[in-house]
């Protein structure tokens, strides 16, 4: 019999990697971030707290340091994946070319990212590449070390050296992976362990680096966007490497786009699609000991859309990102200059609009301050309205989705389980069922929406723990059928315990027969099984009929009910105040800065129409007082404060970028304004009166100081 448990690959490591769990307390603090291949450019120097420079070949010394001279935390990011510099596989690194290692389709192609830049599979060799290109960036200095996208493709596996590690690995002749559904899964679950070894390897060799404590960070895309374009990659089998000590959940429209292109349904939206892609990130690190930053794209390289695309769906991703009130820390562009330098063809033409600019960088500012938790709402804030309890619903995952080979669509039996509840503005989670082991983890779910049709649990642990949930009190939803070519795999671990299936296996363990139908108590928990296909969800009507009572049903007998079906989502974090309505209407009264407008009116209260998304900062508090203050401004507010009849404020961000600042001043008064850069040279401010006071002046990255009389 074939091991065939995912994330069993023995793992050795010395004491030195233990370092890394406390290492680079500096980038580690970082709340914002941005990457760039370039140099310091002023125009780019956007005042994140550090920057990520990525360079995967070639000389790079130099960008770091030009950044670490202007005061920057610096991280070095290369590619995990690909071999950009097209040194490794040529032979120009050591000498030796290494054609078998370049990831190959069926017809033997090379594959590669753009055309430029083949995908890599990681054999000993390449790791050996990488450690080296380790190695040279802690010794320039990095304070933290980001291999990018430790991923694979699962149409490949031709490789030469693949075929010889199948053989090692499972003890038989390869098998390629268009010839069964079985040998697909094999392919993925190998290419999946090889990328777990490549990222042990390189955490090892970050902790082991004497000198200063350099933190090991994973920028990875989500499982959903992987399945879209047949990606295969380390994410919840991850979780319990050691060394370890964050992600960069990388998200931008393409991923949230391919994947919303996997699921066909007449009810169907980019802010759900990127609400479930924000959301898997968050469950990978949630009530956990890793640190996540949550990447935010306002434009991508696609060039046929337009800055007015890029700028509404921009709006919708930071609706849904901050909606994920656990998370703090935000990668808050990447590539800044597609967005502030010309000679780029995105949207149209670069730099982007001015007041898309100034907006980004409004934007930046609430990131920069954006608190911890938030208290949700229903379809009016704030005055007399309950907040809106998250009932704690999850649906089960696990890595092994991009292992099966999925129908086209290929996200429709896991999207339907997700979007007809955003619809209807019932929060829902990911359930990382590699985590399933850790109460903290598990505690936070009240019902678990699980079926085996598109996944297989790589492990029978993952059922003890569930079981042992739902004994405890938990509701688990049980749909679909079983009985596909997955089942049939005798390979597998449900056989050796006498089951057909992995559905039959966990119904087993839960004293449940596989015929049954309805509602059963287990321990101080329920059962809830239908055997409908979720696939079917698709469909509003089916639905409505079948899906939204099943919810529920089991939602009241986790005694978390009723649920509520706003139809929208509202959040309060601090002074800020998230809003999308999705199918109904939302309404927000008070005095609101508009944080997506680029001159930053205050509204006295606001109208969200269906489909639309919005950021606003409440000011009530700060116009109430009656007192000179600063309303929002764009990033980053460095300093304010107010003495002796003087408000006195200094913001920094990147030159050729208008600064602007809205700020109240009492009874209407005529303002005096002195502003002074950071060499003391008097800087023009433009300044407009409305109910407040709109100031606009040349940004310096150094700093201008504004005194208000």
């Amino acid at each position: 019999m074939h091991n065939l448990s995912g994330f069993l690959i023995p793992v050795v490591f010395t004491s030195a990697l233990l370092l890394s769990r406390v290492a680079a307390a500096g980038f580690l603090d970082a709340k914002t971030v941005f990457q760039t291949n370039a140099g310091y450019d002023p125009r780019i120097a956007v005042a994140a707290d550090a920057v990520i420079v990525h360079r995967h070949g070639g000389p790079f010394a130099a960008e770091l340091e030009s950044w670490q001279r202007k005061g920057f935390t610096i991280g070095r990011m290369f590619f995990a994946d690909s071999d950009a510099a097209n040194a490794y596989w040529t032979g120009q690194w050591d000498g030796t070319p290494y054609p078998q290692d370049v990831e190959r389709n069926q017809a033997g192609e090379v594959v590669k990212c753009a055309g430029v830049r083949p995908y890599m599979l990681p054999t000993d060799g390449w790791i050996r590449y990488l450690e080296e290109m380790t190695d040279a960036s802690l010794e320039a200095g990095a304070g933290a070390i980001l291999p990018e996208e430790p991923l694979a493709h699962v149409f490949t596996g031709y490789e030469e050296s693949f075929r010889e590690l199948w053989s090692q690995r499972y003890g038989r002749p390869w098998r390629p992976q268009h010839e069964s559904d079985e040998a697909r899964y094999l392919t993925a679950q190998l290419k999946n362990e090889l990328y777990l070894k490549l990222e042990q390897r390189l955490a090892e060799r970050t902790g082991a680096f004497a000198g200063r404590d350099v933190a090991f960070v994973l920028p990875i895309h989500s499982l959903y966007s992987n399945i879209a374009a047949q990606l295969v990659a380390p994410l919840g089998t991850s979780t319990h490497l050691p060394g370890i000590d964050g992600y960069i959940g990388q998200i931008w429209t393409g991923p949230v786009n391919w994947a919303l292109g996997h699921y066909d349904s007449p009810h169907k939206s980019f802010f759900a699609s990127a609400y479930v892609l924000y959301d898997y990130f968050t469950q990978l690190t949630v009530a956990g000991d890793k640190k996540l930053w949550l990447l935010v794209d306002p434009v991508e390289d696609d060039p046929d859309h337009t800055w007015g695309e890029f700028a509404r769906w921009y709006k919708h991703c930071i609706a849904a990102m901050l909606l994920m009130d656990e998370v703090d820390s935000y990668e808050i562009m990447p590539w800044p200059d597609r967005i502030f330098l010309p000679g780029h063809s995105t949207g149209g033409g670069t730099p982007a609009p001015e007041e898309y600019r100034v907006t980004i960088l409004a934007v930046t500012q609430a990131l920069q301050e954006m608190p911890l938790g938030g208290r949700r709402f229903l379809n009016v804030w704030p005055a007399g309205v309950s907040a809106a309890a998250d009932a704690g619903i999850g649906v089960a995952i696990a890595d092994t989705l991009m292992w099966q080979r999925q129908k086209h669509p290929m996200l429709q039996g896991v999207y339907s389980l997700f979007l007809p509840l955003l619809e209807r503005g019932i929060p829902v989670s990911s359930f990382v069922m590699e985590r399933a082991h850790e109460a903290a983890y598990m505690s936070r779910f009240n019902v678990i929406v699980l079926s085996y049709e598109s996944f297989k649990p790589a492990d029978p642990a993952m059922h003890a723990c569930l079981v042992e949930w739902v004994r405890e009190g938990g509701v688990l939803v049980v749909l679909g059928r079983d009985g596909d070519a997955l089942d049939a795999c005798t390979d597998f671990w449900w056989h050796r315990r006498d089951s057909v299936s992995a559905l039959q296996a966990l119904l087993s363990e839960l004293g449940v027969a596989a015929s049954q139908e309805g509602l059963w108590p287990v321990g101080d928990g329920w059962v809830l099984r239908n055997p409908i296909s979720p696939v079917q969800f698709a469909q509003p009507g089916v639905a409505e009929k079948t899906y939204l009572p099943l919810i529920h049903q089991a939602v009241n007998k986790a005694g978390k009910g009723p649920l509520h079906e706003s139809g929208s989502f509202c959040m309060q974090r601090g002074p800020f105040v998230i809003a999308h309505a999705e199918t109904k209407g939302l309404r927000l009264t008070g005095r609101l800065v508009d944080v997506f407008d680029a001159e930053l009116h205050v509204k006295d209260g606001v109208e969200l129409p269906p489909g639309t998304s919005g950021l606003y900062r409440d000011v009530a508090p700060l116009m109430d007082a009656n007192e000179p203050a600063v309303l929002h401004t764009t990033h980053r507010l460095v300093a304010s404060e107010r003495r002796d009849g003087v408000l006195r404020l200094t913001l920094r961000g990147p030159a050729g970028t208008p600064g602007v600042a809205r700020v109240f001043v009492p009874d209407g008064a005529s303002p005096r304004l002195i502003a002074t850069n950071a060499q003391g040279d008097t800087v023009r401010v433009s300044c407009r009166m409305d109910n407040t006071v709109l100031l606009t002046f040349p940004n310096d990255p150094e700093g201008v100081t504004i005194e208000i009389r």
